[in-house]
């Protein structure tokens, strides 16, 4: 498949009320789901439902948990998450959905002191 027909990778991180993990994935990857770039779907809802048969998961989900839909098909992935990232991982395969920013001096650096003109 050439790259120009492969499938946009789409993430879903699968929300409960059970899932405490779950708030604070969403809060930290907040930008991103309302760009649309992530999506959040409730486990128990029909369109969640539907992935999940897809993907041929079992009866019960381990939280935090994302469904990655791409040109490998649908697969429920673990996510992992702490102030440094977010992962999803996927079999042997990881994705990451946030990293780390480097950290950015307090305040800015002078810049170089032009030399004086010289007589």
């Amino acid at each position: 498949m050439s790259e120009e027909n492969k499938p946009e990778r789409k993430i879903i991180i699968l929300d409960s009320e059970d899932c405490s993990p779950c708030e604070t994935i969403k809060e930290a990857n907040k930008e991103k789901i309302e760009s649309g770039e992530i999506r959040v779907l409730d486990v128990t809802s029909d369109e969640a439902l539907l992935l999940l048969d897809k993907a041929g998961a079992p009866d019960e989900i381990e939280y935090p948990s994302a469904l990655v839909e791409d040109e490998k098909g649908v697969r429920v992935c673990k996510m992992f998450h702490d102030k440094e990232a977010t992962l999803v991982a996927c079999g042997n395969e990881i994705i990451v959905i946030r990293e780390a920013q480097e950290e950015q001096p307090a305040t800015p650096q002078p810049e170089e002191m032009p030399l004086p003109p010289s007589d």
